[in-house]
């Protein structure tokens, strides 16, 4: 029997929560240096990118190597209307700050982004994953309306324990593109 989703989703939060700071460290370096072989990361100019919370996989190592190669990094923050994500321009992390809940995001002083489209990439974490691209979140819908509407590469980083074969009962919302383990790439079509 399948598991449901709820399950799947509690059992991969335990999961993850239980790893090692070493492993989240060295799996998220892996991760990260996979990121980099990618043409569209090559080719991309406006990055949307998401600051870790908790045992997310970690991204300070594609912050650092975009800033290098001048590429604009933008960052979600959850504002306004039904908490909708906005991307605002960071250029540097401590340009973050702590929210109620402990994840880190932008002020909302910074410039923000009028339209999504702008972006060629966006980055962003997830709780499960299937080989065809759909995504379990955190339950709050915050990257389901910009994965919708956005026209780049959807670039999802996890860990290789987060992807299963077919994730329960989902709709085709919040697709993505590519997903980079510490063990794998995977193209979605």
């Amino acid at each position: 029997m399948m598991e449901t989703r709820l399950q799947l989703y509690n059992r991969m939060l335990s999961t993850r929560d239980e790893l090692s700071s070493d492993f989240v460290e060295s799996a998220s370096k892996e991760i990260q240096k996979k990121f980099f072989i990618l043409e569209e990361y090559r080719l991309s100019r406006r990055i949307g990118l998401y600051a870790p919370y908790q045992n997310e996989v970690r991204t300070s190592l594609i912050f650092e190597e975009s800033d290098r190669n001048r590429k604009e990094l933008y960052f979600p923050a959850a504002r306004g209307v039904a908490d909708a994500v906005k991307y605002y321009r960071i250029q540097d992390l401590k340009e973050l700050e702590r929210r109620e809940n402990g994840s880190m995001e932008p002020t909302g002083k910074q410039s923000s982004l009028r339209d999504i489209n702008t972006l060629d990439m966006i980055v962003i974490p997830g709780v499960a994953y299937d080989l065809a691209g759909a995504r379990i979140g955190f339950g709050k819908g915050f990257y389901d309306t910009c994965l919708n509407e956005f026209c780049g590469e959807r670039i999802a980083l996890a860990y290789d324990f987060q992807i299963v074969s077919k994730l329960p009962h989902l709709s085709g919302k919040g697709r993505v593109d590519w997903i980079i383990t510490e063990k794998r790439m995977i193209r979605i079509d």
